[in-house]
């Protein structure tokens, strides 16, 4: 009895030796018990779409001995600034980042010199020209732009996808046809389609150097393109596949 299981240990150790190989060379054409083999494949689909937001960050700032002093000159220009954009229906607006910063003396860190008061202004809007008119009027007026960037919009992206759902679902079958070609299947059989969400790559926000120059009256704009791209996750199977024998040397 000690002999024979002496000798049966090499032999256990090949079979799983084998087995472990076939798991590693098939991974991802399975073939099920009646013959069949089921594809785990992803279609893609890509394009590039021409933005139709922009958004200019614009901020206003004072500087005085009092805070309140400050405050109320920021203030001021904030409420100007609102009261001409809200005459504009085709421009979206709102305030962020209000900071109060304390001054202090460079003769002498424990003393406070004098109050800054900074506060941003938010413009989004999908007409270029209108908004451009805006953003030079307003600088102008105690506003500089600290930042321009163009974006895609929802509407936009949504217009698309239904296109790029077909253009990846066409990308999943052709690959499927391939594999079934190769396998010699005669039939294809979808099993599952699975759609994540949708990838949306737009440009890097840019500073608006133009506009930071008080001889410019309107920042020159560039609005670009943003990427879209989109997957489908899909499942089929070959029916008929001819049976691969391997011939042993």
């Amino acid at each position: 009895m000690r002999r024979q299981t002496l000798s049966s240990t090499p032999a256990r150790s090949r079979w799983i030796a084998v087995l472990g190989f076939l798991f590693l060379v098939l991974p991802a054409a399975a073939m099920a018990s009646d013959g069949s083999t089921t594809l785990t494949l992803t279609g893609n689909s890509e394009r590039q779409v021409d933005n139709d937001r922009m958004t200019v960050l614009m901020q206003t700032e004072a500087r005085a001995p009092e805070a309140a002093a400050a405050a109320a000159s920021v203030n001021r220009s904030m409420e100007a600034a609102l009261e001409r954009v809200t005459k504009l229906e085709t421009i979206e607006a709102r305030t962020i980042g209000y900071s109060t910063r304390a001054i202090h003396a460079s003769d002498d860190r424990s003393r406070i010199s004098a109050w800054q008061v900074q506060q941003s202004l938010e413009l989004t809007s999908g007409d270029f020209d209108r908004l451009g008119e805006l953003v030079g009027t307003l600088q102008q007026q105690d506003l500089t732009v600290s930042q321009i960037r163009f974006s895609l919009s929802t509407e936009a992206r949504r217009e698309h996808r239904a296109a790029m759902i077909e253009e990846a679902m066409a990308d999943l079958k052709d690959q499927a046809r391939v594999l079934a070609h190769s396998l010699g299947a005669t039939h294809l059989q979808t099993l599952e389609v699975e759609l994540p969400d949708d990838r949306y790559s737009g440009p890097q926000p840019i500073m608006a150097m133009r506009a930071m120059d008080e001889s410019a009256s309107q920042p020159a704009l560039e609005a670009g393109h943003s990427t879209l791209s989109l997957s489908l996750r899909g499942r089929l199977r070959a029916l008929g596949a001819e049976t691969l024998r391997v011939d042993s040397e």
